[in-house]
């Protein structure tokens, strides 16, 4: 290349942007604003590899001179500008390219009327411009870069023809392309960039390496992006004929004086979701729609591949169905989100009949699907809808398109495309969007990731106090009990405290593994906040109190029965009345309910029951609320296991009878066996201060192992989005299931919490925090922070984690799949059976320690409990002095490992451990993994250990 120094170069080395000379910028990046510019004409581009000179290409024979790559040939391009200008810039583009784009020269030119359309288009005298960049005529774009030429002074009227000229000097074998411009482009050999006329030019459809053209405006004005497949990208329309909808549109604005850019953004056969031919319009949304030039409204009329490619000559299940239903309205959603955000007012097509497509053969169910994704588009609050399925379905045969709007049983005809511009409102260009609301438009992404509280957090309850959020969950044979989380925008979590946190308040003494506390409920009412829940083989139902949900809670209230009762439930009725609502009957019972006097702690009548659900084992976890004048009811059905589901039902009397939700179970997972979230059930709604409705619930995420599928981090908490429809039912999530992501849309804000520190110290003067737990009791005896000043000291009695009782065990949840948890440790054992170190805990017949022992002759060992069996996997001879120990959490194992401390010695791993060990399947029981420190005496004398710090880190999802 040294004969082409001085050429504007992009180099994408190591990810560093290196520019010689001009401007080149990365993929979707705006240049600098010298001016107001509006794009005026855009393309969507995908990678394409160009025939060989002979092939066919959309039936046409390719000319020699378009042979790819392109070497040493000139490519003119017409381009239609939808807003007047003062100045031009164009955007070239390599975004595509594996191999550098070599450009000699470019210029742009008025194009005078043709007289000839079998000819190349001639430039109008006097108007050619030469374009350079950063002040030179040649270019390199590296493989995925892109560049803008330096502002042309050139007057531009609306609607005006321009024709841009490349000098290709060589093209990538992969070319960056829109093959639909329903325009001929025309080639010749050499440099002819600053030449009018091209006698011999030869002629191939499709735009190459042009991204946009930009203007110079005098004022600021609308400028509506439209993207979507064929029907945006007017599959059909004759070449030069502009009969696209959008430029129909562009024609009615300058008709109507409303000064407005139209860019077109359509690639045919485009998806949504699946990229196919060119990348889905989720993955391009940003680049071909958000960061156009002063882009301020957009149309997307997308989905009919979506749904055609997923039955076209297969068999589809409801579940499969279902699952796409869901995806796609999580995909709108998202493109919601982005809009809003930045600040563009978005308009959504609904999808046009396509029964009469041979290519596609919609059958009944697939129809379906169509009229359901159009309902939800038709409710779910975007910016504006525009019908264009009622605008073009045959009232006779509506999964047919009207016959003269109809091409081909799926592409409007020329008259279809003129209906589509006329039915756009031209007021939704006076309309201003993403300004103000609740929400921080400038920090919250399009989407969030489920879980929202990670790690063993099941049976969520949750309620709002003004604009803060709380929830509790069950924690079963731990205490301290009862977290409570607090948030301000539901998706980010931070615990405040443990309702049960003081001696006084409970013991879970004697009491097996997931027994104890189950599923709570948290209500508040009047300033107070008041949390009902089990003690199971303990005390039963009670409920607490406080001002405060970071604590201190009250003294438990009972609410003694004849009968079992679980998961109880407090709904406070307009009327000053509390519904007390719980499970009852065991396996196959039912919702039971009676009033409540909180201040006297009494059931006001004998539990009665109300509804025994859809016919699914232990409907429980049952919630109340009126909307309304309906009093729904909420339940969890078929088990905590991969059966589970959500119901519903209704009444107008909170005793019923009530009247079950028709599309129950309004959310499950148990048909997707593939879904990463499996178990779907205990829900409880919320409302944001705005009015939209959220639902917390628990689910868990299974990983394939031993020839099953097995879960060990425990039932975890999930987010999902509530809509009430015109019927006055609700839906959940997307179509009955949760899409990963979730899109934001609807939330309060967007607020994460400061990320805690990695390593953890102690202190005397310090209270431990509240994510430490003990097993049974608060293990008092057991452990000190001043007895050691800066470390914490656990005192090793001769209960182990075998055993049914109180250890010297102090643990917390695992709360990633990939996850470290490591300490140092000072211990000297006295016994050889005394020991100390890390422990993983399930329960006490499953549960791994990386101890130290051994007394004098000490050393480092692996030992397992399975199945209630103990057994020594590996052992290492270790020398006197603290010791680091570690546990490495990936999603299928657990690494264990040591090293000594202050020596800079890599970690020594010892032993791996499955996950699916630990699981729930394995192991039975409701809760998860716990990682902690322990200590234990195999005599009457205390085994001291002294742990200096802990580390807790995540290390992804």
């Amino acid at each position: 290349m040294s004969n082409r120094l001085g050429t504007a170069v992009w180099s994408m080395a190591v990810g560093v942007a290196l520019l010689v000379a001009g401007c080149a910028l990365r993929p979707g990046e705006t240049p600098p604003d010298t001016g107001r510019w509006v794009a005026a004409w855009g393309s969507a581009q995908l990678d394409q590899r160009a025939p060989a000179a002979g092939e066919a290409s959309g039936g046409k024979p390719v000319p020699a001179v378009w042979q790819q790559p392109l070497r040493e040939a000139t490519v003119r391009q017409v381009v239609r500008v939808t807003a007047a200008g003062r100045a031009v810039r164009v955007r070239l583009s390599n975004a595509f390219g594996r191999e550098p784009l070599e450009v000699g020269a470019a210029s742009v030119a008025m194009v005078q009327p043709a007289t000839d359309g079998a000819a190349a288009p001639v430039l109008q005298a006097g108007s050619l411009r030469a374009l350079t960049f950063g002040g030179r005529r040649d270019l390199i774009l590296a493989p995925g870069a892109e560049a803008w030429s330096d502002p042309v002074e050139m007057a531009v009227p609306r609607l005006a023809d321009l024709a841009v000229q490349t000098y290709l000097r060589a093209e990538p074998a992969i070319a960056t392309v829109h093959p639909g411009s329903r325009i001929s482009s025309w080639a010749v050999a050499g440099n002819q960039a600053d030449v009018a006329r091209w006698p011999e030019a030869a002629a191939r459809d499709g735009w190459w390496h042009l991204a946009a053209v930009d203007v110079r405006v005098a004022a600021p004005q609308p400028v509506l992006v439209a993207i979507g497949d064929s029907i945006t990208d007017g599959y059909g329309v004759a070449p030069g004929s502009y009969q696209r909808w959008t430029d129909m549109l562009a024609r009615r604005l300058v008709a109507a004086a409303r000064d407005a850019a139209v860019v077109n953004t359509g690639i045919g056969g485009n998806r949504l979701l699946r990229d196919g031919l060119g990348p889905h319009v989720l993955s391009r949304f940003d680049r071909d729609v958000l960061d156009r030039t002063g882009a301020t409204h957009a149309v997307v009329m997308i989905g009919v591949n979506d749904l055609g490619i997923s039955h076209r000559g297969r068999a589809t299940t409801p579940e499969s169905r279902a699952a796409l239903l869901g995806e796609l309205k999580a995909g709108f959603d998202a493109m919601a989100r982005r809009a809003r955000e930045r600040g563009v007012c978005l308009m959504v097509g609904t999808v046009m009949p396509y029964g009469g497509s041979g290519y596609y053969q919609p059958k009944p169910e697939n129809e379906a699907d169509r009229q359901a994704l159009n309902d939800w588009i038709r409710q779910a609050g975007f910016d504006a809808v525009l019908d264009f399925d009622a605008l073009a379905r045959d009232p006779a045969r509506p999964t047919h398109l009207r016959a003269e709007l109809d091409a081909d049983g799926l592409h409007p005809s020329m008259a279809g495309y003129r209906a589509m511009a006329d039915a756009f409102p031209l007021a939704f260009l006076d309309r201003r969007c993403g300004q103000g609301g609740a929400a921080s438009a400038a920090a919250m992404p399009a989407t969030f990731d489920n879980p929202v509280i990670s790690g063993f957090a099941s049976d969520p309850s949750v309620c709002r106090a003004g604009e803060d959020f709380y929830l509790v969950t069950s924690t079963f044979e731990y205490l301290p009990g009862l977290p409570v989380y607090h948030s301000r925008d539901l998706v980010h979590w931070r615990l405040v405290g443990n309702a049960l946190s003081r001696e006084s308040q409970i013991s879970f003494v004697g009491r097996k593994s997931s027994k104890a506390i189950f599923a709570p409920t948290i209500r508040c009412e009047a300033g107070r906040f008041y949390i009902v829940t089990t003690d199971v083989e303990g005390i039963g139902n009670f409920f607490i109190t406080a001002s405060d949900p970071a604590g201190e809670w009250s003294d438990p209230v009972r609410l003694p029965e004849p009968v079992f009762g679980m998961d109880p439930s407090f709904f406070f009725d307009d009327d000053g009345t509390v519904y007390y609502t719980r499970h009852g009957g065991g396996r196959d019972g039912g919702v039971y309910q009676a009033r409540v006097d909180l201040k006297t702690g009494r059931l006001l009548e004998e539990p009665r029951l109300v509804w025994k659900g859809m016919g699914g084992i232990w409907p429980e976890g049952p919630h109340l609320y009126k909307r309304n004048g309906w009093y729904y009811l909420m339940i969890a059905e078929g088990g905590t296991s991969y059966d589970h589901r959500i119901t519903m039902a209704r009444s107008r009397s909170p005793w019923g009878p009530f009247e079950p939700h028709p599309d129950n179970p309004v959310l499950t997972h148990r048909n997707l066996p593939d879904h990463p979230f499996q178990a779907l059930g205990h829900a409880d709604l919320v409302t944001t201060p705005q009015g939209q409705w959220w639902a917390t619930l628990l689910a868990i995420r299974p990983q394939a192992a031993d020839g099953g599928r097995h879960h060990h981090i425990g039932r975890e908490t999930l987010l999902a989005p509530v809509r009430w429809r015109a019927d006055g039912w609700p839906e959940f999530g997307q179509n009955r299931m949760l899409a990963q992501p979730q899109p934001t849309r609807g939330l309060p804000g967007w607020a994460p919490w400061p990320q805690p520190p990695v390593r953890e110290t102690f202190a005397p003067d310090r209270k431990l925090p509240p994510h430490w737990a003990f097993l049974r009791t608060f293990a008092k005896e057991r452990w000190s922070l001043t007895a050691r000043p800066g470390q914490l000291r656990l005192i090793g009695g001769r209960t182990g984690l075998d055993a049914i009782g109180t250890p010297a065990f102090m643990g917390r949840r695992q709360e990633r799949l990939n996850q470290r948890f490591a300490t140092q440790l000072d211990f000297n054992p006295t016994d050889a059976r005394d020991a100390a170190g890390l422990a993983l805990r399930m329960n006490e017949s499953h549960h791994a320690l990386l101890r130290l022992t051994g007394g004098p002759a000490r050393r480092v060992e692996c030992l397992q409990q399975l199945n209630g069996q103990p057994r020594v996997l590996a052992s290492a001879a270790v020398p006197p002095g603290p010791m680091q120990l570690q546990v490495l959490a990936e999603p299928s194992q657990y690494t264990l490992a040591w090293r000594r401390a202050n020596h800079g010695r890599d970690w020594q791993p010892l032993c791996r451990i499955p996950t699916h060990q630990l699981s729930t399947e394995t192991s039975t029981g409701f809760t998860g993994v716990y990682l902690g420190l322990f200590a234990f005496s195999a005599t009457a004398a205390p085994a001291v250990a002294d742990f200096a710090w802990v580390d807790f880190e995540p290390l992804g999802p």
